[in-house]
């Protein structure tokens, strides 16, 4: 009998069959997994961004606030002060953005192009931004714990949409 080193096919065969189903199985586990938890992300971000804003707002004393372009899809934003005094940061060009635009997939329930915070930190309210409060949701936020960003006046939180309101988490 000789010592040989090495594989028989027949088990390469088997080794290779039980990675391919096990392969088969946790990948959509994984992209499940990684949808959750990209949509997360993008809610903790503008949450960050927002809480960014009104934080340049309050310790400058400018108005401060996140800028998407009109419309209700966040596709972009931008975090931007208000460089020409006119208590907005609607301005292209005039109002200075802070950071690389963000790319993302939220949706707004409002129309308005932006939210800005007074130089106290406090939501702009005015004929553009009215009182009340903002809320940012994902459309589709199946199985995710973190799906949405509320805007008052004096508070942003982040939590799960519950029968159209954002409950803080």
């Amino acid at each position: 009998m000789r010592n040989s080193k090495g594989f028989t096919l027949t088990e390469l065969m088997v080794v290779v069959g039980l990675s391919v189903l096990l392969l088969a199985w946790g990948l959509p586990a994984f992209s499940s997994w990684k949808n959750k938890h990209d949509v997360e992300n993008q809610v903790l971000k503008l949450y960050s961004d927002l809480q960014l804003a009104r934080m340049t707002a309050y310790s400058r004393k400018v108005v401060a606030g996140v800028w998407w372009g009109g419309g209700t899809s966040l596709g972009s934003y931008q975090v931007r002060t208000d460089g020409n005094g006119d208590g907005d940061v609607d301005d292209t060009g005039t109002d200075p953005q802070m950071g690389a635009a963000v790319n993302g997939s939220l949706t707004a329930s409002a129309s308005q192009p932006s939210v800005a915070f007074d130089g106290r930190g406090f939501l702009d309210i005015d004929t553009t931004h009215p009182a009340g409060s903002l809320v940012f949701s994902v459309p589709s936020s199946a199985g995710v714990s973190i799906d949405c960003v509320d805007v008052s006046g004096t508070r942003i939180i982040v939590g799960k949409m519950n029968g159209g309101t954002c409950s803080p988490k």
